[in-house]
């Protein structure tokens, strides 16, 4: 697949290095334009390319928003509009500001992002464990004894489509539900930051 990147700071790069290994190209691009990202580019290789953000192609296969909450406002409401996307980021109200809907759980991270972009197809995943520790962690021995990485959406087709990506990077996928209640997953949450496998996450997710 070719897989673009909004945001391409520490979890962006270190999602990429792991999507091209699995065998995937991918699109880089922030704000501050693709010039600034060749020096990214060149280190993760030939499969690993910049763009300016407004400026991405219609050969892509799925979206990667990695970028922190606060800067979603910044984007063009238009820019994931039908557009297949991976949200792995994160509400944080002491970075990104008091959102009561969000603090209150009168809406999931997710879900408002979904409303914002109007995408219909969206899936929450790779916000969980902590970015620093991906690559270290990937199991390509034991499938058994794989991390898990909860996911959530709503639609199925492309849930399963994340899950094999998951999987082909040396993890394992664990469906959270749907986007309305991945509360469970988010930062304020109780898998946030662990890193353990399918059936210690089912128990923390379950109590």
């Amino acid at each position: 697949m070719k897989i673009a990147f909004i945001g391409s700071g520490h979890v962006g790069q270190a999602l990429a290095k792991l999507f091209i290994k699995a065998g995937h190209s991918v699109v880089l691009t922030n704000r501050h334009g693709k010039d600034s990202l060749l020096p990214v580019t060149s280190k993760l290789g030939s499969a690993a390319q910049a763009a300016d953000i407004n400026s991405l192609g219609d050969d892509l296969d799925l979206f990667v928003l990695a970028i922190p909450f606060n800067g979603v406002n910044d984007l063009d409401d238009n820019l994931l509009k039908g557009k297949k996307v991976i949200d792995a980021s994160n509400y944080f109200p002491q970075r990104d500001g008091r959102i009561p809907k969000l603090i209150n759980h009168e809406i999931s991270s997710s879900q408002m992002l979904a409303d914002y972009f109007k995408v219909s197809t969206i899936v929450k995943a790779f916000n969980t464990i902590p970015v620093s520790e991906l690559e270290g962690l990937a199991n390509f021995e034991n499938k058994s004894e794989r991390i898990a990485i909860p996911i959530a959406g709503d639609d199925v087709k492309f849930k399963n489509i994340v899950a094999e990506l998951i999987d082909q990077i040396g993890f394992n996928a664990y469906d959270a539900g749907n986007l309305k209640n991945s509360f469970t997953i988010q930062a304020d949450g109780p898998v946030f930051g662990l890193t353990v496998d399918k059936k210690e996450l089912s128990k923390k997710l379950n109590k």
